[in-house]
């Protein structure tokens, strides 16, 4: 069984602008950073609740961006993106000891093909704007797959608010100062408008938006989407990079316990969401959920293959030389005092993925129990012949136990 979790999630590298009034929230994010050299393709996907009908997101950008680099893409993408790198569960019997045999069911996302609502255009967007606080400049302006862009540059948090209330949009109270920040940085901003045949009545997902630009650096501008935060925020990174691993940088990295025996009381969506609340407990910090070369893949896998070269193609990587890594960051507005600055961590060689077994007393003998660690088994599974997967001997109980905690620790993330 396994698991996509971000239903409970509420941030994303951008922030929703409406009318006045109107109550916008985002509660679930997927972002995938492919890099190449210094180009880098940036795909958006976000869900929302609320009762506009007619709304944008307005996101930092590096440059001016043209219709050239600016597209959508199939939601389907996004969610094989998720299934490939979730959190698993196996099932494991005596048997599979000996053949390795794994177990899995299918992969529930709120990503699935068909659920985004019908999108038309809506009115056109303003021209440049002016107010005693300076000028918003229209970089570039075009359409594409139902959404209106402009590209907007100002010198002043104000002059961008103006802007967009006289185009009959209205940013939630606070922002300036964040916004500020970015302009003074020297950012430009674009604006996604969308109009909706209706306001939706309820969880809704917005067609992924797609940005290809040039950067010598991989970052994430999560700043801009506190200003229209409620409470804690959860973003999901897919990476996929010609170097090694990436890991974040500014940000703390913390464990969650995995690859062990979990106990079924609980439905594994329940168990993982309560495992990362007593790994994160209520502080900034993001886990490391998948890390696997492009040309390896998963032990076991999610599904019976891999992304497709075209599928890469599609995510603004071409070729299977390179690493996938799928990072959770989670933070409260407060704590987000910086966007997430990423790094190479250049280890190549240690392949990681949450994993938990179901847990069964015969299988204690081979895996430790999440929790409370080496735990005796009932002996049914020692047999000179058997061998518990990924190696680890199974002579007796003690030096397996050992050997799985060693393979643990190996799986596991620096």
């Amino acid at each position: 069984m396994l698991l996509f979790l971000v239903s409970a999630a509420h941030a994303f590298c951008g922030t929703f602008v409406g009318s006045d009034g109107a109550l916008l929230a985002n509660r679930a994010s997927q972002v995938v950073l492919a890099r190449v050299s210094d180009s880098v393709t940036l795909t958006l996907a976000v869900d929302y609740t609320g009762d506009a009908s007619e709304f944008a997101l307005l996101m930092p950008v590096p440059s001016v961006l043209t219709a050239e680099n600016v597209s959508t893409v199939d939601p389907a993408l996004l969610e094989r993106v998720a299934d490939w790198s979730s959190p698993r569960e196996v099932a494991y019997t005596c048997d599979d000891l000996v053949t390795a045999d794994v177990e899995y069911g299918g992969c529930s996302t709120p990503l699935a093909t068909g659920c985004a609502a019908e999108y038309s255009l809506g009115g056109g967007i303003g021209d440049d704007g002016e107010d005693a606080e300076g000028t918003v400049t229209v970089e570039a302006s075009f359409s594409e797959a139902g959404y209106e862009f402009v590209v907007l540059s100002t010198q002043t948090a104000g002059a961008l608010q103006t802007w967009l209330d006289d185009n009959g949009y209205a940013l939630p109270a606070g922002g300036d100062a964040i916004l500020q920040e970015y302009i003074d940085a020297g950012v430009y901003f674009l604006a996604a408008k969308v109009a909706l045949d209706a306001a939706p009545t309820g969880q809704a997902w917005l067609p992924p938006i797609q940005l290809t630009y040039e950067s010598d650096t991989l970052s994430l501008p999560i700043r801009i989407g506190t200003i229209s935060a409620d409470g804690p925020q959860e973003v999901l990174i897919y990476v996929l990079h010609e170097g090694g691993a990436v890991a974040i940088s500014n940000y703390p990295e913390v464990a969650v316990d995995d690859e062990c025996l979990r106990s079924m009381d609980q439905d594994f969506g329940t168990y993982y969401a309560d495992a990362l609340d007593d790994a994160l407990g209520g502080e900034a910090g993001w886990i490391e959920e998948y890390s696997w070369s492009l040309t390896a893949n998963c032990d076991p896998c999610t599904a019976t293959t891999g992304l497709t070269p075209a599928e890469l193609e599609a995510l603004g990587f071409a070729g299977y030389h390179g690493w996938f890594t799928r990072l959770r960051m989670r933070y409260s507005p407060e704590q987000a005092t910086q966007d997430l600055a990423m790094y190479d961590g250049g280890d190549t060689g240690t392949p990681s993925q949450i994993r938990y077994i179901q847990d069964a007393p015969e299988l204690r003998d081979f895996y430790p129990v999440c929790g409370e660690g080496v735990v005796p088994g009932d002996g049914t599974c020692i047999e000179v012949e058997r061998s518990a997967p990924f190696g680890c001997a199974a002579a007796g109980a003690p030096v397996a136990a050992a050997m799985v905690l060693l393979s643990a620790l190996l799986r596991r993330r620096r």
